[in-house]
């Protein structure tokens, strides 16, 4: 369901859309950069449910950005390195959100907004950007408190020029792309069309590729140690993920026993725990979506928050419950990106072109009255939703976004442990 035909694609793609209510009002208008999503390979801002209309409406100035993608994005590559004054190479999605944000605040004024005050935001792999720009020292004083839906990185990043967690170097993984396209230098790898390497990246799958990497510039550090140590952008925060991200991302196992397997695979020494916690004899299909998604979202999110709270008291964890009619009947449940339509107060764009359910609209006016009020006061509130608690380890309270949303303790707490414990044996985190 989240298929399309393919749109036009080009390397020149280094623009950004721009909502505001009032250019000329007295008063500068809170700014929100929302960074697209799309695991860093593929999408857009200008994606028709990023619509800003309906946010601009409640008083904030909302842009879009696009930002390089793929190999064109993040591909190390040691000749690349070399030419680089920073010895750098590699992270380029990231230094053009940089570079987005620095335009915004050289000329965001020109349209109503307020440069001192500015939210980034994005769900999924812009989440992830999210994440990566609050670590970046060179993101600092760009923007002043951000939004992570569904996406952080808190597990190793891969090293420029070393293996490392046994993730191979960047540079390494370039270079095999390189051979891969069958260029014997990076001379003849820039001969070659765009669309001749977008086609050999569609074959070409390794660990490591098409992320950022710690080159001592961009990231001086993985981003976890950057938070553990407290060196992070100081900005407020607000993360959170969805009840069900499994459901649209990978299929369901064929049976017990592949899933049992999975669990094995992903579990290694902690396997058994895991299949314990999530009960997978009992229901095995589930029991693989729930892994899943607090192996790879959920303890991400919450990894995040704790971070984030040790630094900054002003933090919110929220976890969306709320179940979409459609796509398929609402059987997806909270699916990953279910959200994004309420955060932008679109709930009309519906998959089937049906119009929004009542409490579609209650809940997407709710929603986007959080994220703009975080993005105006720095405090996520709503004229018809309860009070959001702040986050903390030793209050780990968080906001329940659903029907009827309502603040909650303790996300998941055996789930989290286990995954937890399942990260400290892999990482040594």
């Amino acid at each position: 369901m989240f298929t399309a035909p393919s749109a036009a694609s080009s390397e020149d793609c280094l623009y950004l859309n721009i909502w505001s209510g009032d250019i000329e009002a007295e008063e500068p208008r809170a700014v929100m950069v929302w960074i697209h999503g799309g695991a860093l390979t593929r999408g857009s801002g200008s994606t028709s449910i990023y619509d800003g209309t309906a946010l601009a409406k409640k008083g904030v100035v909302l842009v879009t950005i696009n930002y390089r993608l793929g190999p064109f994005g993040y591909m190390a590559h040691p000749e690349l390195s070399k030419e680089s004054d920073q010895n750098s190479s590699g992270n380029y999605g990231t230094l053009d959100q940089i570079a987005a944000l620095k335009w915004v605040q050289d000329n965001i004024e020109q349209f109503g907004g307020d440069k001192g005050n500015i939210t980034i935001f994005g769900e999924s792999a812009g989440s992830w950007s999210v994440n990566h720009l609050t670590a970046s020292p060179l993101a600092a004083g760009l923007f002043h408190k951000a939004i992570g839906e569904s996406g952080a990185k808190f597990d190793p990043m891969p090293m420029l020029t070393k293996t490392d967690h046994e993730l191979p170097a960047a540079e390494t993984t370039g270079k095999k792309f390189q051979e891969h396209l069958g260029a014997a230098n990076l001379n003849e790898l820039r001969a070659m069309t765009s669309s001749a390497i977008v086609d050999g990246f569609s074959t070409f799958r390794t660990q490591g590729f098409s992320q950022p990497n710690v080159d001592g510039w961009v990231f001086p550090d993985h981003i976890a140690e950057i938070y553990k140590a407290g060196r992070q952008n100081d900005v407020s925060l607000i993360v959170g993920s969805n009840a069900d991200e499994g459901t649209n991302l990978i299929p369901p196992p064929k049976d017990l026993e592949a899933a049992r397997k999975m669990f094995q695979q992903f579990g290694g020494e902690k396997a058994a725990l895991l299949t314990e916690i999530y009960e997978l004899d009992k229901d095995y299909k589930d029991a693989t979506f729930k892994m899943f998604r607090d192996a790879i979202f959920t303890w991400n999110m919450s990894e995040w928050a704790r971070l984030s709270s040790d630094k900054n008291e002003n933090t919110w964890l929220y976890y969306f419950t709320f179940v979409p009619p459609t796509p398929m009947d609402g059987k997806l449940g909270a699916y990953h990106a279910a959200e994004i339509r309420y955060v932008f107060n679109n709930a009309e764009m519906t998959f089937d072109g049906s119009e929004p359910t009542k409490t579609e609209q209650r809940v997407a006016s709710v929603i986007s009255d959080y994220w703009v009020s975080f993005a105006k006061y720095g405090e996520p509130k709503s004229g018809t939703g309860p009070d959001w608690p702040k986050f903390s380890r030793l209050n780990p309270e968080y906001m329940n976004l659903s029907e009827n949303s309502r603040p909650e303790r303790g996300l998941l707490e055996k789930e989290l442990e286990a995954v937890d414990g399942l990260m400290e044996a892999r990482w040594g985190r």
